[in-house]
């Protein structure tokens, strides 16, 4: 498929994104950067909630029931708000200037930003050659098969004998709907939203955060879109590594969480939402978060804990005594939170996971510093400009919280990469220690650091200049920092991108499918019964088969709970014409063809030997050549046959 073929989609993902929380956001009084930045947080509490719910009631996950249901709730919150208007007022729009340079400012960030995913995917239609993407390639297919969306069955896939768990469902419940309002494939679905939710949704999160702290501001507006796109950490490498889509999905709206937590807080500059609604938008933020991801709920509870106490503690100069006691209550929830979760069995398998440090202490405070972590890029310019703007945030009592926040993401992340213990792991454990997902706190706060910086500099500049001139100094200061960067280190997000998507295809041990294999499952798709279960080695690639061809397989994923069943059959197919325990097995489950290949992803991981059972039968009894393409082979299952 072409990138211009692909635009429609492209559009209705967009649509998806943010037409049900708009509604929601207009309805309630919200206007401009703050109604279009909380719209999806919005849709996807609304969607990822809704697929709970109806899970729960046993309607099938349409996108009907999904537009019909978010129509009702915009029509009942307008109707809330019309009744207490008077209390709470709509917003009023900030000034034509503020929106009109928040709107010009994403045109390059836009550009920037397409030019990236389309040098880093190649085509709509690639897939991502990780990991995880299995596992959420194959959850969009669960849905579509079981029309069940739910974050509470999510985790087993629907694996037969295999009980329901939660997964956070949100992203996978939206790609679901492109799919179902398209018709397109779950891969080019996956990209499309993805492109969407890094492109739109964040940077739109950025600039409502950074409004709420500097407030109307024209200058602010116009160079916060396109800044936000400059750091690698996020959202690039969330786009590509692990792939941590669902991570990518909630991390692009932790800005707006934070920018709601700060207009609760009273210490929002010129408040685009007001105190009452924040405080009615708080729970749907919560909600979003976690069916999102748990991780960025813990990241934004983290980063909100500064607001919070530089709230408390002005609180307390006023109230004295009271306000103490305030605070003293506040910081005995915080630690009794703390160590719920750094104990709670709840947690225990992602706060344990591990891996390996890669980097010492002192090299990964460089690297954060630089914002190179991870072994990227470093960002010379940028970091220089959120040192700056550090340093002036430092002089703000509305903003000191920020720099607060930027230097715990920036310690966290060093525990992650460079000790990870189980010490640290009290700390870093509720983001599986995986420094990735840590990093990608550190723009967060990064972005508007960086634009109080240039902000800055425009001031010092302005002094000298005519009266007025303070935003297109501000625009030209940000246009010679992309000039300087060569388009704000382009090249070096195109590879993060790149190195998931185009470069596994020079180094087949980085390579789950590829073109051949892909063909192959085209064309064997009429030949498989729709209803059939097929068996294959999930890491030469089969396990995709479900997710490319509408035809479920034995193994849903490379690391997923299995039943008895399969663990025996993984180990004993090729015997079923000896082996008495196979065909029994098969028919439980209704395995009936057999489909191999060469790939060799991760070809050291020792998982790979778990399934000496699904190689090549080749001339041994109990199997019928159905059609091949040198190692790739679809086999009819006949020992098996009644």
């Amino acid at each position: 498929m072409s990138w211009s073929a692909s635009l429609p989609i492209g559009l209705v993902s967009i649509a998806w994104l943010l037409v049900p929380g708009l509604l929601v956001t207009y309805g309630i009084g919200l206007r401009g950067i703050a109604a279009w930045a909380i719209a999806p947080v919005v849709t996807i509490a609304e969607t990822a909630g809704l697929a709970v719910v109806a899970r729960k009631l046993s309607v099938p996950w349409s996108a009907p029931l999904v537009a019909g249901v978010c129509g009702v709730i915009a029509l009942v919150t307008a109707t809330v708000a019309f009744v207490v208007r008077r209390r709470a007022p709509a917003r009023p729009s900030d000034p034509r200037a503020v929106t009109l340079a928040a709107v010009l400012g994403l045109v390059p960030a836009g550009l920037l930003g397409v030019w990236t995913v389309v040098r880093g995917f190649g085509e709509p239609d690639m897939l991502s050659q990780t990991f995880d993407a299995v596992f959420h390639y194959n959850a969009v297919a669960w849905i579509l098969d079981t029309r069940n969306a739910s974050s509470l069955s999510m985790g087993a896939l629907g694996v037969p004998g295999v009980p329901e768990t939660f997964y956070p469902g949100a992203w996978h419940d939206l790609v679901s709907l492109v799919v179902l309002t398209t018709g397109t494939s779950i891969p080019v679905a996956t990209n499309l939203v993805a492109a969407s939710v890094a492109l739109v949704l964040w940077p739109l999160s950025c600039l409502f955060l950074v409004r709420q702290v500097i407030g109307r501001s024209p200058a602010a507006m116009a160079i916060t879109g396109v800044l936000s796109l400059g750091f690698t950490a996020f959202p690039w490498s969330l786009l590509g590594w692990g792939v941590l889509w669902p991570n990518l999905l909630g991390m692009s709206i932790a800005p707006s969480a934070l920018a709601v937590v700060v207009s609760v807080c009273g210490l929002a500059t010129d408040d685009a939402i007001g105190r009452a609604r924040a405080w009615a938008l708080s729970p749907v933020v919560a909600v979003a978060l976690a069916l999102a991801h748990p991780n960025v709920l813990f990241s934004v509870v983290v980063l909100a804990v500064f607001p919070v106490f530089t709230a408390l503690i002005r609180r307390a100069l006023r109230l004295r005594w009271r306000g103490v006691a305030e605070i003293a209550v506040a910081v005995a929830i915080f630690l009794l939170g703390w160590w719920w979760a750094a104990t709670t069995p709840v947690f225990a398998a992602v706060r344990s996971f591990h891996w390996n440090p890669v980097a010492t202490p002192s090299q990964a405070v460089g690297q954060v510093l630089r914002n190179a972590t991870d072994g990227y890029d470093s960002l010379w310019l940028l970091s220089a400009l959120v040192l700056l703007g550090a340093l002036a945030a430092l002089r703000s009592s509305n903003r000191f919280w920020l720099v607060a926040g930027q230097i715990v993401s920036a310690v966290l992340y060093v525990l992650s990469a460079s000790v990870n213990t189980p010490s640290t792991q009290k700390f870093t454990g509720y983001w599986y220690n995986d420094s990735y997902r840590l990093a990608a706190m550190v723009p967060i706060t990064a972005v508007p650091l960086a634009v109080v910086a240039i902000l800055l500099l425009a001031k010092w500049i302005g002094r000298v200049s005519p009266a007025g001139w303070r935003t297109p100094v501000a625009v030209g200061l940000a246009a010679v920092t992309v000039a300087a960067t060569f388009g704000l280190y382009l090249s070096s997000h195109i590879t993060a991108l790149a190195t998931w998507y185009i470069h596994p295809f020079s180094d087949r041990s980085v390579l789950l499918v590829d073109g051949r294999e892909h063909a192959f499952f085209d064309r064997i798709k009429a030949q498989i019964p729709p209803g059939a279960l097929v068996a294959g080695d999930p890491w030469n690639g089969s396990a995709l088969l479900w997710a490319l061809e509408d035809r479920k397989t034995l193994m849903v994923h490379l690391d997923i709970a299995t039943t008895a069943d399969q663990d025996y059959l993984g180990a004993h197919l090729i015997d079923a014409a000896t082996d008495p325990k196979v065909c029994p097995a098969a028919e439980r489950l209704g395995v009936r063809y057999f489909v191999t290949g060469d790939n060799v992803f991760w070809p050291d991981s020792p998982a790979r030997k778990k399934y000496p059972g699904l190689a090549d039968p080749g001339g041994r009894p109990g199997f019928r050549p159905i059609t091949e393409d040198g190692p790739l082979k679809l086999y009819e299952i006949t020992a098996c046959s009644r």
